[in-house]
């Protein structure tokens, strides 16, 4: 056994965050036979999970590529989330096909010339477009609200902000420290040096009869099916400020995607913002710190819907001493920062 793991003890894991990624832990370490404290201030610390468009997509850029892990994220995915909506009782997983048009002629011809090279088991061609398998959408809401209600009715979530000065008061208690504090880690004096990158986005709930409700429809943004003729429209990104409330360019620049998916019928609903947890490398933040009992679940960016999970399996795992988180997600790639 490495020596990084350490067995299981009796004291309880503390997370600190209860946004999807301290959600989704949480699930994990109590499935695995951990107990559980959860720490969360909604009213110091956003969660900008409550904004996300939770789609959850194998194929990513315009090249069509497999997501990095794909295949094994996938596969884990399916049976996490139904087996979540059975414990909770509550619906939040919608698999649903996905449709990416072609652009325009030229972009239909750059991709079939290279089909024989990005074929892969993800993708349905056909004349108009590619549609996309094992594709489909969270709602994280709803997962969020009724995880705060099964939490809540355990006695182990607790409205309250976690600060570092109280690390020597509190680590005592606690087996392990996990902060899931989404892009508020990146004031966390544990993690500097980690390459957090935020990334604003807003998306725009509308009401409309024109979109089809039977898919996600991907060009340049999506248009996200959430039923009775209700949509998501999304999303926007900016790096230059981090704030709760809307903006207007963001609101022209989603309108301005509804014109180009040819939408010009509809009804605005709510105007949803939220900060990606993302990295400068585009990839997770996951592990222990080398010298003391804190860790990191963070830094997923906009694909945390389908990362989380296998992740949050992985970083029990490596708890309980049966596995190792991969090593471009783990931490360990930032070990030149720890003065050990």
């Amino acid at each position: 056994m490495s020596a990084e793991f350490k067995v299981k003890t009796n004291k309880p894991i503390l997370i600190i965050g209860q946004g999807l990624a301290g959600t989704i832990l949480a699930h994990q370490a109590l499935s695995a036979g951990f107990e559980v404290e959860i720490w969360d201030s909604p009213s110091t610390h956003f969660t900008s999970s409550w904004a996300a468009g939770g789609i959850f997509n194998p194929v990513t850029g315009r090249k069509l590529e497999a997501t990095w892990l794909a295949e094994e994220i996938f596969t884990y995915l399916f049976p996490f989330y139904e087996g979540l909506e059975k414990t909770l009782g509550t619906r939040f997983f919608y698999p649903m096909p996905l449709f990416r048009p072609f652009a325009n002629a030229e972009m239909k011809g750059w991709l079939l010339d290279r089909k024989s090279q990005i074929d892969h088991d993800f993708l349905l061609w056909t004349d108009v477009g590619v549609w996309v398998s094992n594709s489909g959408w969270v709602d994280v809401a709803t997962l969020l609200s009724a995880s705060s209600k099964y939490f809540t009715e355990k006695k182990i979530l607790f409205r309250r902000r976690f600060s570092e000065s109280e690390l020597s008061e509190i680590s005592q208690p606690f087996e392990r420290i996990i902060c899931c504090e989404g892009f508020h880690g990146q004031q966390n004096a544990f993690w500097k040096g980690f390459g957090f990158l935020p990334a604003k986005g807003e998306l725009l709930t509308f009401k409309s009869n024109q979109p089809s409700e039977e898919y996600i429809l991907n060009k340049n943004g999506f248009v996200l099916p959430l039923g009775n003729q209700e949509f998501k429209v999304g999303a926007t990104y900016r790096w230059d400020e981090y704030g709760p409330n809307s903006v207007p360019e963001a609101q022209a620049e989603l309108k301005q995607k509804l014109v180009n998916f040819q939408i010009d019928q509809y009804e605005e609903i709510e105007k949803l913002v939220g900060v990606r947890p993302a990295t400068q490398d585009r990839r997770p933040l996951v592990g222990m710190h080398p010298t003391i009992n804190v860790g990191i679940f963070n830094g997923f960016g906009s694909k945390g819907v389908s990362l989380m999970p296998y992740f949050a399996d992985a970083f029990v795992g490596e708890w309980l001493g049966k596995k190792m988180v991969h090593s471009e997600a783990s931490i360990r790639r930032f070990s030149h920062l720890f003065s050990v």
